[in-house]
């Protein structure tokens, strides 16, 4: 069986979609799988060596001028494939499979720009979460095709071989957490203040062994923060050794950002704290944590220019210390 898997970007959507892709690598371990990425998110698939990636050139799809011949070529790559499972629903992903001549072409029900129009076998559409919505497709698909249990969610990177991170932490017996504090500019509103941040370290570091993890948008925070608070910053890393020392923790506490979801795709419990983003949407998979919020009125929203910040003003320190482990 050749199967074609769909997900063009972005980091965090890739990841919440690799344990479905785990689980038809699982119960088709014969198959070809092919993953169509963009280019940027291609290292992904890294750690996957049963995937195989089909690059999409992000700047050449993104140009009108030529984006048509961008789709030709990719559709090129995969002239031959059976199946097709989209785990975007955009047109641009939908479009490849087709222009691919592939016959079977499933839909995991969440479509734009009339995406689900190009889908043979489009699912219908359910308020769910990411995570669940892309094992519904595996699942569907498994049961067609004669196999069961492809709908469970299983922490993909839970086992996988991954870089020595170096000497990260202590022989200390205490709950080993990562803070995780920032965020993208694109996504900074769903940054907690950090103010709350500065008083949840003093509530937790004599019982856990606590380490900060600061991103490039950090780095200011990097020049000050850990003296200021006595907790020690994780060293500047590449991205598989970063995910090599949170799989070494025992949390990891995170606004909803792509490290909060590679920590549960790591099998690391998740502390989420949520503020404008969608709870059940953006939510975290059962077994694999839990998301804080304070749930006002205005929440979920999409305003990323809001300045109200009450949504994440008004979630405690005291609430996310009692939600830790051993809390």
């Amino acid at each position: 069986m050749d199967l074609v898997l769909l997900r063009l970007s972005a980091l965090g959507d890739i990841l919440r979609v690799m344990p479905a892709w785990g689980n038809l690598h699982h119960a088709f371990p014969a198959a070809r799988l092919r993953a169509v990425v963009e280019d940027r998110h291609a290292f992904l698939l890294e750690p996957l060596p049963w995937l195989e990636p089909v690059v999409v050139r992000r700047k050449r799809l993104s140009n009108p001028l030529s984006a048509l011949g961008e789709l030709k070529r990719v559709a090129g790559l995969l002239r031959g494939a059976e199946v097709s499972l989209d785990f975007h629903g955009i047109l641009k992903a939908a479009l490849i499979p087709r222009m691919a001549g592939i016959s079977e072409r499933w839909g995991d029900g969440v479509t734009k720009e009339f995406a689900g129009s190009l889908q043979t076998q489009p699912l219908p559409f359910r308020h769910q979460t990411r995570y669940d919505q892309a094992l519904g497709l595996a699942e569907a698909f498994g049961r067609k095709h004669g196999a069961e249990g492809l709908g469970r969610f299983r922490p993909v990177l839970s086992d996988v071989a991954l870089p020595n991170p170096g000497a990260i932490w202590t022989q200390s017996v205490k709950p080993r957490v990562v803070l995780v504090p920032g965020a993208s500019r694109r996504g900074a509103i769903k940054r907690w203040p950090l103010t709350h941040w500065l008083s949840l370290v003093e509530r937790l570091k004599q019982r856990c062994e606590l380490r900060w993890s600061l991103g490039p948008e950090e780095e200011e925070l990097r020049g000050w923060l850990p003296e200021a608070t006595g907790v020690e910053a994780l060293p500047r890393l590449g991205f598989w050794q970063l995910a090599a020392a949170l799989r070494q923790a025992d949390q990891v506490i995170a606004p909803d950002t792509g490290l909060l979801h590679l920590a549960v795709v790591l099998g690391v419990p998740a502390l989420g704290i949520y503020g404008s983003s969608d709870p059940v949407v953006a939510g975290l998979p059962d077994g694999s944590g839990r998301v804080l919020r304070t749930g006002i009125g205005c929440s979920p929203c999409r305003e990323r220019a809001c300045q109200r910040r009450q949504c994440m003003e008004e979630l405690l320190p005291e609430q996310v210390a009692a939600a830790l482990i051993g809390g």
